[in-house]
């Protein structure tokens, strides 16, 4: 080294020739380092150091966040009531969680590597291919049913909602699919649609009933009425006034089984004054008719709405009429009555009684039952052989729903 002494640099200039030295690749010549170059130079590796032991230590804490965040989703993912499996284009399993292999009843390393379709049912076969080329050509979303077909198990049918990986992703090319277990949910949709189908057939055989009631009853009039008008144009003289007085006694018996009939199917005092009234003229019609003694029991007075009116009181008449065709009795007690939410009408008599299980094969107990699960409400058979019958139909009485609603 020269014994010539040089002035030192400025701190600035040691600064800038440090760093361009630490940059340059060959190695460094320390002899041509004067010592406050040399002394900066350390300075700065000791700052590049903790520099860079802080970004090893952000590293490690964004590595063990990574993982945390990493194990939360993997518990989330296979903890979740919803199935989830990831297809490739061709419906190769990549991955499922837990809740799928419960679902499909198949273990977890039973499903990855295996093609969906194998669990298929063959009619759904077409749909789950075309979905599956409909997400693969780009279609963000796609929803259908399944039906998975279960060795020894049955089948069961899911909802599947299809998405495709994002296209930035590591893998662009999975197909996520969410998986709902709705079995339950379609054999509830299928028991209402037989129930509605129940409903409908009753329906027409009312209406089938209601044309052979005023068939066998007022057209029978009629047909004699039209007799007797024939028979008194031809009549003579002296026995005209009688045919007439014949011919307007069968018009008024005709006229008043029409009303009857038309106030048993529907009386206008279930509008104008309510279900009690109507029934206490139902009683009276039945007593007259068929001979049967009807006890009304207002146990409470209650406030219901037109629907619920005239499905009670059809219900009634429906099971009064019951009572004189099969309970062996001439006596029946109606009562009525609000049980927490539910408007309640019973019909009680001391006949003959059925057995429980009765109540499934006779299919207007079935059509009625159906006509009121329909509104929400219930029917209730109770009896024995030789105790008698008590059949309680219970509705949501909506309209004192909507009067608490409105106090509220």
């Amino acid at each position: 080294m020269s014994s010539e002494s040089h002035p030192p640099p400025p701190p600035d200039s040691i600064r800038e020739h440090a760093e361009r030295r630490l940059a340059e690749t060959d190695p460094i010549d320390l002899e041509t380092l004067t010592p406050e170059m040399i002394q900066s130079l350390i300075h700065e590796m000791e700052v590049h150091k903790i520099e860079l032991n802080i970004q090893n230590e952000q590293l490690r804490e964004a590595q063990r966040a990574a993982v945390e965040s990493n194990e939360r989703f993997r518990n989330l993912y296979d903890s979740a009531p919803t199935g989830f499996l990831t297809v490739d284009f061709d419906g190769l399993i990549l991955e499922a969680n837990r809740s799928i292999a419960q679902i499909l009843k198949t273990p977890h390393n039973g499903l990855i590597g295996r093609r969906l379709s194998s669990l298929v049912a063959s009619h759904c076969q077409d749909r789950l291919r075309i979905a599956l080329v409909e997400l693969s050509t780009g279609q963000e979303r796609k929803d259908l049913m399944l039906t998975i077909a279960l060795p020894g198990s049955g089948a069961i049918d899911l909802q599947v909602v299809g998405v495709l990986a994002a296209a930035g992703g590591m893998r662009p090319n999975d197909i996520h699919l969410a998986l709902i277990d709705v079995t339950d949910l379609r054999r509830i949709e299928r028991a209402l649609q037989v129930a509605v189908t129940a409903v409908a057939q009753a329906e027409e055989r009312e209406r089938q009933k209601l044309a052979a009631d005023l068939h066998d009853d007022a057209g029978q009039l009629l047909v004699l009425a039209s007799i007797k008008l024939r028979a008194l144009g031809d009549a003579p003289e002296e026995e005209r006034r009688a045919l007439e007085e014949e011919l307007e006694n069968l018009l008024v018996e005709v006229r008043s089984r029409i009303s009857s009939l038309s106030f048993q199917l529907s009386p206008p005092l279930l509008r104008d004054v309510g279900l009690v009234a109507a029934l206490h003229w139902l009683a009276e019609d039945l007593a007259k008719s068929y001979g049967l003694k009807v006890k009304v029991v207002e146990e409470q007075e209650l406030k219901l709405d037109e629907n619920t009116r005239i499905a009670f009181f059809r219900a009634i008449r429906e099971l009064l009429l019951n009572v004189v065709k099969h309970a062996g009795v001439k006596e029946a007690t109606i009562h009525i009555a609000r049980i927490g939410e539910m408007a309640r009408i019973s019909v009680e008599d001391a006949g003959v009684g059925i057995p429980p299980l009765s109540s499934r094969r006779g299919f207007g107990l079935l059509a009625l039952r159906d006509r009121i699960e329909q509104l929400g409400g219930s029917v209730g058979i109770f009896g024995s052989p030789k105790r008698g019958t008590t059949i309680a139909v219970s509705i949501p009485n909506s309209l004192e729903n909507d009067d608490q609603e409105g106090a509220r």
